[in-house]
């Protein structure tokens, strides 16, 4: 009987709640637009939900409080939600800026070890390069993470969520590899044109060739799988801040078509 008893207690036991992302989810909807511009200077006046979504990720992470990240899915989208809300958090902050270089020497916006998760300062290169990338072995996070400026992925206006961030991230790769911006194809010398992030973490990538074949667009799968062998190069990076009617004034004509585009 006292056996039976305990286990219908355990039963019944409350299971730990898990983070909500739902403020973020709100602050993405109503800041970012479908070129993921985002408006930092309404966000500076009416930044509520920004900032007590920062203050319970300084609370809570899945280092300090496993229990309420029951799964790798949980975890993950804890971490790519926090690193795109300390962005925009600090610069908000900063703002009005033309880019997150000038908010420090040697790109020392994401060095600065002036942000709290689960009570633990950390910096948003150590976030990004001594969690994100180590522990998720998954490429596709480099469309999933936003550092503020124009040649980033385009902020989504959806927060990561558990039970759907492997959908999320395919879905964000995808879309960043049909915009020419970020790939483009020269069938004359058999040239691809990317993004610079395949150059800044190539590791990550393992075969490039094999990886843009598997998540471009259907038009440019098939025309790299008729090609074989091609050369690729990389697309200058762009660190202008993202913010309103940014894309559509940026120096590259591919980041204007893309603003004329949507």
């Amino acid at each position: 009987m006292m056996r039976f008893g305990w286990a219908v207690l355990l039963a019944a036991a409350p299971l730990a709640a898990q983070f909500d992302h739902s403020a973020w989810d709100r602050v993405l909807k109503k800041s970012t637009n479908v070129l993921g511009e985002v408006d930092y200077g309404a966000l500076k006046k009416d930044r509520k939900d920004l900032d007590d979504y920062v203050r319970r990720l300084s609370e809570m992470s899945p280092d300090s409080k496993k229990d309420a990240f029951p799964t790798r899915e949980a975890a993950l989208a804890y971490w790519l939600n926090a690193y795109n809300a300390l962005v925009m958090r600090a610069v908000v902050d900063a703002y009005p800026t033309k880019s997150v270089r000038d908010l420090g020497l040697l790109y020392g916006f994401f060095r600065r070890k002036d942000h709290t998760l689960g009570g633990t300062k950390i910096s948003l290169l150590a976030l990004e390069n001594d969690i994100i990338r180590p522990r998720f072995n998954d490429a596709r996070i480099h469309f999933a993470i936003v550092c503020a400026s124009i040649s980033c992925p385009l902020l989504d206006r959806e927060a990561f969520q558990p039970d759907t961030v492997d959908t999320h991230l395919d879905r964000l790769t995808r879309r960043f590899l049909t915009e020419r911006r970020n790939l483009l194809l020269d069938p004359a010398s058999k040239t691809v044109t990317v993004s610079a992030l395949f150059d800044w973490y190539k590791k990550d990538y393992g075969d490039v060739r094999a990886f843009l074949k598997k998540y471009a667009g259907e038009e440019d799968r098939r025309t790299l799988g008729s090609w074989g062998e091609f050369r690729i190069k990389h697309f200058d990076y762009d660190w202008s801040i993202n913010d309103p009617g940014s894309r559509a004034k940026a120096k590259s004509p591919l980041e204007r078509e893309l603003a004329g585009g949507r």
